[in-house]
């Protein structure tokens, strides 16, 4: 895409016309054309008579030769699929599956209208925010299957946390909290065929620039969105692409076995760990405190009495 080898050219420092036609092997009025294409998009390209053109700062929009520029991955995020709306990007992923899409493909939606939560409830997907959904294909039982759900959530809490600065951490078994509140859930889901496993789904929602208002009244004691904890906006694009890549390198992980490198990743970034939790166990609400999580990824708390339990599955509330 000619747009995308323009942005690359003049990303780092002015080009003149001349070098870009020669370089591109298009013609003045279809530089020009591109140019224009550009900047209606909201892209800062700044030009000089002398000196030529220069990228100065890019919007923040959801555009496939934009997500694909500087992507570094060798297979999540390079088969992409981005749509203005879907039901939920798990529902269109699955039809992906059913075509045979590689692993690695992604799904990415402007906005979702029947986005769901780990309860199959439904869930808020305002403009602003970041919904996909990656296909995997891992050689991998059901039960090992949960596991993805913590390799995804330390993936994010590492992106947002170590390489955006936010404040932001996991709560087990499936959230990505900044302060009490949650910016970030996960939905794992198999496609299966009989017994065997054609495909893992990875559902993420990212409540990124989304105005609180917009957040429904119901969800808004459980709920925030990372533009209102740091009255900041930050560009989606940018986040996918270095999501895609620390992603990919626990995925890899996992793959090869070192589930234990990426629960000690888990235990750095972990909002989850110190706190008094309520979680539930064989129907029966328990209120503990978390001590951490296993080398299977279960949560471990402590009752009273100071025996310890492990928790393999269902909600963890942090009480106040």
């Amino acid at each position: 895409m000619i747009r995308k080898h323009i942005l690359k050219h003049i990303e780092q420092e002015y080009v003149t016309e001349s070098e870009l036609i020669e370089k591109l092997n298009i013609t003045h009025e279809k530089l020009c054309e591109n140019i224009q294409k550009l900047t209606q998009a909201g892209y800062d390209i700044r030009h000089t008579e002398d000196k030529g053109y220069k990228l100065f700062d890019t919007p923040d929009i959801l555009e496939q030769f934009e997500i694909e520029r500087d992507l570094s991955t060798k297979y999540i995020g390079n088969n992409l699929h981005i749509y203005k709306e879907v039901t939920s990007t798990n529902d269109v992923a699955k039809k992906f599956v059913d075509d045979d899409a590689p692993e690695g493909t992604v799904i990415v939606a402007e906005q979702q209208t029947a986005g769901r939560s780990r309860k199959r409830a439904d869930w808020a997907s305002p403009e602003g925010g970041i919904y996909m959904t990656i296909i995997l294909k891992p050689e991998i039982t059901l039960h090992e299957a949960s596991k993805l759900t913590i390799v995804t959530g330390v993936a994010l809490a590492k992106t947002l946390h170590d390489k955006f600065n936010l404040d932001a951490g996991i709560k087990w078994p499936n959230d990505i909290l900044m302060g009490s509140k949650k910016i970030c859930g996960i939905l794992t889901e198999a496609v299966t065929d009989f017994d065997k496993i054609k495909a893992i789904l990875i559902g993420v929602g990212i409540d990124l620039n989304i105005d609180y208002e917009d957040i429904p009244d119901n969800l808004k004691d459980i709920v925030t969105t990372v533009k209102e904890e740091t009255d900041e906006e930050y560009k989606r694009t940018e986040i996918l692409k270095v999501f895609f890549k620390i992603f990919e390198e626990f995925y890899d992980e996992f793959k090869k076995g070192n589930f234990k490198y990426i629960i000690s990743e888990w235990r750095r970034l972990s909002s989850t760990t110190g706190n008094r939790v309520k979680v539930y166990k064989d129907g029966k609400a328990l209120e503990a405190d978390a001590v951490g999580i296993d080398t299977q990824g279960a949560l471990i708390v402590e009752l009273n009495d100071g025996s310890l339990e492990r928790i393999t599955s269902g909600e963890c509330k942090i009480l106040k």
